[in-house]
């Protein structure tokens, strides 16, 4: 970042923080109109692990563009607008908080939900991620925390809730009424056993239930917390919901990964989302007088802005002493790269990469299948030149999955290719990474057709019976891989990340580093 655009963010972070004292209130001398009371909503969403914030000087000593806030400085950030705003200010998140990192996964989420409850988080609902530890794991977390995690849609097999609907918060007179509502991709974007039993019900008709219940408390807001996105391939999105039910007043959303610097007014709501991984918090302002809703507004806090605020060192000391406790299993080496491996999310759900290959060659390697698929969105992050160490592999691979094999028709590989790339060219997390097998994506009209399928070198035979190494997440129908549920099981490998590690120790043998290529296993035409 070069010194003017730096200079530029420092001052426009600035003014963002101004301008959020003016919406708060402030008054030189009182005046005789009526002063609006503001209520300031801080909010993130799909953190993902990210607990600590990232540091560094950039160019000219100015701080390094992008990254993780991390909770030491929202910590600082939360105090200092309770300060300023004389404490109406709501803390929410909006889910995917408790897994995808290390720091999050060893302890399966309750690192984060101890670091969430001394930060001052408020309510939370749940993302699909979060119920990666099973149902005895999200009810440890839910244990766990200070504060309640809101799902009014998530019930039981006997129709009861899961987990509490709503909470009503009050600030002086006023009162603001938190619903919470968590996605039905849950059952195939966690692992479906980690929600046997459990039913998602239409968001609408719970949000619609949610708002008489809230109404009839006598609420002056009402703020639907969910995690459902607005992305256009989902069905059960935000938009959704509104389209359908009236009287929220402000939707604090996740799933979609969505940046939105002012947020998005749709219907009579306004939605407000942060994007991910912690690189902006978002600060939404509702105004009232006389107990009733007379303006919105929302901003992002980027993370250069976020700078102007210290570390708060009791959070500090929090994150290392975990931190401390992680390495001594993170920190053990397990070979050496000459080159990167690509594990980007851009890459990985639309295209083969060097990493993806050395995952998927390591599954046939372990089980000896004729052939591997698994979902891109199961490959995490990239792994840099240089010493690896189980931290990197943990990172690359958090979610825990098992390699297994399965017997399958080769119409089910052909079914799974064609269902796995069906978003092509956007990116989705199911698309199907592979190994022992090719295959080719012929652009047809405007769209792309799965061509020459081969297996071990011969073309797919559709009535031939194949073994199909895969994740035990896909292996059940995880990430709508339904062709694959009930399929006989005539394998059980480990967990991926140790079959990763093994077979990097056998690449390494007696060498030094070794390097991995891509081969052209996916090939795109047109």
């Amino acid at each position: 970042m070069n010194h003017r655009k730096a200079v530029l963010s420092i001052l426009l972070s600035f003014a963002l923080f101004f301008s959020m004292l003016a919406g708060f209130g402030l008054q030189v001398a009182a005046e005789e109109e009526a002063v609006p009371v503001n209520l300031l909503i801080l909010h993130t969403n799909d953190v993902h692990g990210r607990a600590i914030g990232d540091h560094g000087p950039g160019k000219d000593g100015f701080p390094i563009e992008s990254g993780s806030i991390g909770y030491a400085r929202y910590k600082t950030l939360i105090d200092k607008m309770k300060e300023l705003n004389e404490d109406r200010v709501l803390v929410l998140d909006a889910g995917d908080c408790t897994h995808g990192t290390n720091f999050a996964t060893l302890s399966q989420g309750q690192s984060m939900i101890r670091i969430m409850n001394d930060t001052g988080i408020m309510a939370m609902a749940p993302g699909n991620h979060d119920f990666n530890y099973g149902q005895e794991g999200l009810d440890l977390n839910v244990k766990e925390a200070d504060f309640p995690i809101l799902a009014a849609n998530v019930l039981k097999a006997d129709g009861s809730p899961l987990l509490e609907g709503h909470k009503v918060f009050s600030f002086g007179d006023l009162k603001i009424g938190v619903f919470g509502l968590a996605t039905p991709e849950t059952k195939v974007k966690s692992n479906p056993k980690n929600t046997e039993g459990l039913d998602f019900a239409d968001p609408a008709e719970s949000a619609a239930k949610e708002v008489e219940a809230l109404k009839a408390e006598g609420v002056n807001a009402i703020i639907m917390l969910c995690h459902l996105g607005i992305d256009e391939e989902s069905t059960y999105t935000s938009k959704y919901v509104l389209d359908r039910v009236e009287g929220i007043d402000l939707v604090i959303d996740g799933h979609s990964h969505s940046l939105l610097p002012e947020g998005e007014v749709y219907k009579d709501s306004l939605i407000a989302q942060t994007g991910n991984f912690f690189e902006h918090i978002g600060a939404v302002t509702l105004s009232f007088v006389d107990g009733k809703v007379t303006d919105k507004k929302a901003q992002l806090i980027d993370f250069a802005g976020a700078q102007q605020y210290e570390e708060n060192p009791d959070i500090v000391s929090s994150i290392d002493a975990i931190e401390a406790e992680n390495e001594r299993f993170t920190s053990v080496e397990v070979g050496k790269l000459s080159s990167d491996l690509d594990g980007l999310r851009e890459h990985v759900r639309t295209q083969e990469t060097n990493l993806s290959d050395l995952i998927l060659d390591a599954m046939l390697d372990a089980t000896q299948a004729d052939c591997a698929i698994s979902n891109g969105g199961g490959i995490r992050d990239s792994i840099p030149a240089g010493q690896i160490t189980m931290g990197h592999l943990l990172t690359v691979l958090p979610f825990g999955n098992l390699v297994t094999v399965i017997k399958v028709s080769g119409k089910d590989i052909r079914d799974a290719l064609v269902y796995g790339t069906d978003a092509y060219p956007e990116t989705a997390g199911k698309f199907p990474q592979v190994a022992g097998l090719t295959y080719k994506l012929v652009k047809n009209g405007e769209k792309y057709e799965v061509q020459d399928i081969m297996v071990k070198g011969e073309a797919l035979d559709e009535s031939k019976e194949y073994s199909l190494a895969t994740n035990d997440f896909m292996a059940v129908g995880g990430d709508g891989y339904s062709m694959f549920e009930g399929k006989e099981q005539v394998q059980l490998e480990g967990l991926m990340v140790d079959i990763l590690k093994d077979f990097i120790v056998k690449l390494m043998g007696d060498k030094g580093e070794f390097s991995y290529e891509a081969d052209g296993r996916i090939k795109v035409e047109g």
